[in-house]
C-alpha cells in the first residue's frame, strides 16, 4: 500500500509540472509591418521583440474585414508551404512576401490582414507559446495597396 501511495504522489507531482496555465501572450512580443507592397503582393518586416528567440514557418493566412469581424478567405488553390523552420533572435528582423493573388486571386477592394503564426521560445529555447500576429492592409479601387 505504502508504494501504492508514493507512485500516485510521485505522477501526481509529474504530471501535475506539465498542467500550466496559457501564458499571457503580449501582442508586442512578435510584430509584422509592411515595407512594400503592390496589387499583388505584399512584403513584410516580422520583429521579434521577446526577450527570447521564436521559430515560424513559411504560412500565412489572410483575412478580410467584414463588418466588425474578420473572416478568413477561401482560398481558390490548395496553400502549399516548404517545410522550412526559421530561427529569430531576439531583437532579430525576417522580410517574407506574400503573393496572394496565386493563392486568393484577384482580391476586391476592402481592409484586409496577413496573419501569421509564430513559437516563442523562453531564454533556453524551449518552446513556450504560441502567438499569432497581423498586420493590416488595404485594396482600394484603383488595385494599388496601402
Amino acid at each position: 500500500m505504502k508504494k501504492v501511495i508514493i507512485m500516485v504522489a510521485v505522477l501526481a507531482l509529474v504530471f501535475g509540472g506539465c498542467v500550466s496555465a496559457e501564458p499571457e501572450i503580449d501582442p508586442n512580443l512578435v510584430t509584422i509591418e509592411i515595407i512594400s507592397s503592390s496589387d499583388k503582393s505584399v512584403t513584410f518586416e516580422l520583429k521579434n521583440n521577446s526577450r527570447g528567440g521564436i521559430s515560424f514557418g513559411e504560412d500565412y493566412y489572410i483575412e478580410f474585414l467584414e463588418g466588425k469581424t474578420w473572416v478568413p478567405l477561401d482560398e481558390i488553390n490548395e496553400g502549399f508551404f516548404a517545410m522550412t523552420a526559421y530561427g529569430l533572435e531576439p531583437g532579430g528582423i525576417h522580410n517574407f512576401s506574400v503573393n496572394f493573388e496565386e493563392r486568393y486571386g484577384a482580391l476586391p477592394n476592402g481592409t484586409y490582414r496577413v496573419a501569421k503564426d509564430v513559437t516563442l521560445l523562453n531564454e533556453d529555447g524551449i518552446p513556450c507559446g504560441g502567438q499569432r500576429t497581423f498586420a493590416e492592409f488595404e485594396i482600394k479601387q484603383d488595385g494599388k495597396m496601402k
